[in-house]
């Protein structure tokens, strides 16, 4: 894959946080692809499932925020670093992008002691689900 898919796979995951920040899901099926799944959250599927979380989830919780550290990547396979409402960092989002869209996503927490190379453990039930390393 060239760097220019590369560059289109990092700004969507970008996006994609943009969107639960903001709580503005317009955008969603210009990121997101129509068989979207979030394997942390499987009753999230497609464009209209993401628009219907972001609304229910911030309408619960509207001050959530996303920070995101670092958004690395190469090809179709992009990973977000970063963490939730301003607590520790920990979370690594792994997403899986086809033409510039988000196919899939994997959840892991950093479980490891703060200045020690951590053991990422997936958030979702099924780990027959996550990529291989």
């Amino acid at each position: 894959m060239n760097g220019d898919a590369t560059m289109r796979a990092r700004r969507a995951v970008s996006r994609y946080f943009e969107m639960w920040n903001t709580g503005d899901s317009s955008t969603a099926a210009e990121i997101l692809s129509p068989d979207w799944i979030d394997h942390a959250h499987p009753e999230v599927v497609g464009v209209q499932g993401v628009r219907e979380a972001i609304e229910r989830i911030r309408t619960a919780q509207p001050d959530l925020r996303f920070q995101i550290d670092a958004v690395l990547g190469e090809g179709d396979l992009v990973a977000a670093v970063g963490g939730v409402d301003g607590a520790a960092p920990g979370l690594i989002w792994l997403v899986r992008t086809h033409d510039g869209k988000l196919v899939e996503m994997w959840t892991y927490r950093d479980s490891g002691d703060r200045g020690r190379a951590g053991n990422p453990e997936p958030l979702e039930e099924d780990s027959a689900s996550r990529p291989s390393p």
